[in-house]
């Protein structure tokens, strides 16, 4: 007998859902999650302990300050809270903290207080001094011109010029220089002359300076000489100078001679006498 009942064509399948497919793409966004839910877990957990490091680095800056406002509160004798420590352990764990201080790191704790008590300290007003005047050394020197009217073979006698004369701590008198302190003295002289063969006269011509001390024979501390006489009668001008340096005492006297003294040209420029003082005897 022929079965005349429509029946639907079997579905191949590719034509229907798969079951294990739909497990697959089920477990596969399963694991994206869980990988998801892993990531998001690591980075929440650093991020979470860096900000504990930073809160617990604040809170022990913060513990450190109230501990240094509790310290500066007792110091200063100030009402405090009477829950914390008393002032008495506070201070007391402060001296024992810095006493551990000092037993590592001596210099740094000696340099830290030196340089906080330079930033407390009130710097005291400062004294202008008075600017130093230098102290004027009194001067030893003279220079002396010739003078005409009183100068004889025992010495030319001197006098000062009207016009850039030096005298200080040498005295001068009639025809010698007197020193009034002791040193070491540059002492110079120069005398001019007319020589001619009209008017006779001693040759050479000869100038010394000689030195008078008391108890000490009369002494000649230098000597210039000319012997050049002009063939005419005109007056031809000669002149002769010395000088050197010599240690003189006080008192001593010093004074110059010349062999003819009529025929020195006496004019301020030409015949001169002086000395000055260079040093101080060891």
């Amino acid at each position: 007998m022929i079965n005349t009942f429509s029946q639907s064509p079997p579905m191949y399948p590719t034509q229907q859902g798969s079951p294990l497919s739909i497990v697959k793409l089920t477990l596969w966004i399963f694991a994206v999650c869980v990988l998801g839910q892993i990531i998001g877990t690591c980075v929440f957990g650093v991020y979470f302990h860096t900000k504990l490091d930073k809160i617990e680095d604040i809170m022990a800056i913060n513990n450190d300050y109230l501990f240094l406002r509790r310290i500066q509160k007792c110091l200063k004798r100030e009402k405090v809270d009477p829950t914390l420590l008393s002032c008495e352990k506070v201070i007391d764990e402060f001296r024992s903290l810095i006493s551990e201080i000092t037993q590592y790191d001596q210099p740094s704790e000696s340099h830290e207080k030196l340089t906080a008590e330079r930033e407390n300290s009130v710097p005291e007003p400062r004294i202008e001094e008075e600017p130093r005047t230098p102290k004027k050394v009194p001067v030893a020197a003279i220079h002396v011109v010739g003078d005409k009217n009183n100068s004889s073979n025992e010495g030319l006698w001197w006098r000062k010029r009207s016009y850039f004369s030096m005298q200080n701590e040498i005295t001068s008198t009639n025809n010698k220089l007197k020193i009034e302190t002791p040193g070491v003295y540059y002492i110079y002289s120069q005398v001019s002359y007319c020589a001619n063969v009209a008017k006779p006269q001693i040759a050479p011509f000869v100038q010394s300076i000689h030195l008078k001390r008391s108890s000490e024979p009369e002494k000649i501390l230098l000597k210039g000489a000319n012997t050049v006489v002009s063939p005419t009668e005109n007056c031809a001008l000669h002149s002769t100078q010395i000088g050197a340096v010599f240690t003189f005492k006080e008192n001593d006297l010093l004074f110059v001679k010349v062999t003819d003294p009529a025929c020195v040209n006496y004019s301020p420029e030409y015949t001169y006498f002086g000395t000055f003082k260079v040093g101080d005897t060891s």
